[in-house]
């Protein structure tokens, strides 16, 4: 199907919704002009009608716009994270079936990482990790990416805490754990050694957005004797090219 014009009224509607978005402030019709360089007739007529939807309401102080409780109806309705996940399967399906081993796909919350999807090949050894489990993030191949890549002063606020080891291997120095996060930053990708559960290793690489800011790591996880008898640069080269198929479906 050839691709079709869009609706200019529909444009300029979801342009001010977006704006809000963008400023996370109230706004008068003047302001949602100017920021749009549309006419304040214009501006009215699309605002009064979002305002009639619910999308948007009026101070009734200050006569400024906000998002109304409808956008956030809708926000309940599709979770991010529920979207991530549904694109990381699909993307991280033939990276499970080219090298036969599981892979996962989580995201931060408060200083953990959540596992939100998890792909296997049909002779995949099948791993505890399960949907909803959360893992401190010094001590996982994607937690690590975080570190690597989430803003300095968040990792060194997650880094002044306790470094408790889960294993023999786990990384409690922290100069040793900053050296290892330089690692990440240069080579683009991480390694778990059996850091958090004896037996298991995983290579991992960070998902970016449109902005360069981490949004998700991804990883080949199983056992450790398995992956380290794969080629490491052919399991990296696979992450990293699921990762920008990733980000550029989240981007559509």
């Amino acid at each position: 199907m050839g691709k079709t014009k869009n609706i200019q009224s529909l444009e300029r509607a979801f342009s001010i919704l977006e704006l809000f978005e963008q400023t996370n402030k109230k706004m008068s019709v003047k302001e949602i002009s100017t920021a749009l360089d549309l006419s304040k007739s214009t501006v009215f007529g699309l605002i009064n009608t979002l305002s009639n939807l619910g999308y948007l309401m009026q101070d009734s102080e200050t006569l400024k716009y906000n998002l109304g409780f409808k956008v956030l109806s809708l926000g309940n309705a599709v979770s991010s994270n529920d979207i991530l996940a549904k694109v990381a399967d699909r993307c991280l399906q033939p990276v499970s079936d080219k090298f036969q081993e599981t892979t996962l796909c989580v995201v931060e919350e408060n200083g953990y990482v959540v596992y939100i999807g998890k792909t296997e090949s049909s002779s995949s050894i099948v791993l505890k990790t399960r949907i909803g489990t959360k893992k401190e993030l010094y001590c996982t191949g994607v937690g690590k990416c975080y570190l690597a890549f989430m803003p300095q002063e968040y990792t060194q606020k997650m880094l002044s805490k306790s470094l408790e080891p889960k294993t023999e291997n786990t990384i409690t120095n922290i100069e040793k754990m900053y050296s290892e996060l330089s690692l990440i930053q240069k080579n683009g990708y991480a390694f778990d050694n059996e850091e958090y559960e004896n037996g298991i290793a995983c290579v991992a690489v960070p998902v970016f957005d449109k902005s360069k800011r981490i949004i998700s790591a991804i990883s080949l996880t199983g056992p450790t004797f398995r992956i380290k008898e794969l080629d490491l640069n052919e399991i990296v080269l696979s992450l990293k090219e699921a990762a920008n198929n990733i980000s550029k479906n989240l981007m559509v």
